[in-house]
């Protein structure tokens, strides 16, 4: 192989890179937002109302600071999980495959802070990208086992998510993840 080659196949290769670890941060600095706004509204609400007041708050407005943040920076980004309680929340096929991988690690106490890969889609290289949840102690408040559920809670749960899948949790649980998928081709 000829030196010039050589070199521009290397360029071609760091410039590559640059893209992904580009796409990287910005998918990092989305998932971080979004998890902060989501933690914001719910922080409020528990303030004014505890956790009815939170939990209502939470299924009104999670999928507008979710749709908000897709506005804001033209990627798609959205929270998934295996045991969702929302609809809109229910992993695609690649989605659920890595919430599977990223359950077990967590099970193996080996969970990294994020996850990420670079796959071709429709001929398109994509960063996809995860943020992975953990249960809090406060979770459980909404996400806890039955017997944990107050009354008021289980209610609403029962009337607004007739199919919740969103139980059933033990602090250090894996909940789901952010998941932000960004085209390589897009990133400057």
């Amino acid at each position: 192989m000829n030196k010039l080659f050589l070199i521009l196949l290397f360029a071609i290769f760091l410039q590559g890179d640059e893209k992904v670890q580009k796409a990287v941060e910005l998918s990092r600095t989305i998932s971080d937002q979004l998890v902060d706004s989501v933690k914001t509204v719910l922080f409020k609400e528990l303030g004014k109302g505890g956790y009815a007041g939170a939990i209502k708050a939470c299924s009104n407005l999670a999928q507008d600071i979710i749709k908000a943040h897709q506005e804001k920076y033209g990627v798609y980004v959205r929270r998934v999980s295996e045991k969702y309680r929302n609809k809109l929340d229910k992993p695609d096929d690649y989605e659920l495959k890595i919430l599977k991988k990223l359950d077990e690690l967590n099970k193996q106490g080996e969970l990294p802070q994020e996850y990420y890969e670079v796959v071709e889609e429709n001929g398109e290289k994509v960063l996809r990208y995860f943020k992975p949840l953990i249960v809090q102690p406060m979770c459980l408040n909404c996400h806890g086992s039955d017997e944990f559920l107050k009354k008021e809670i289980k209610e609403f749960l029962k009337e607004k998510y007739p199919d919740d899948k969103a139980t059933g949790y033990q602090a250090g649980d894996f909940r789901g993840a952010v998941s932000v998928k960004v085209r390589l081709s897009s990133v400057k």
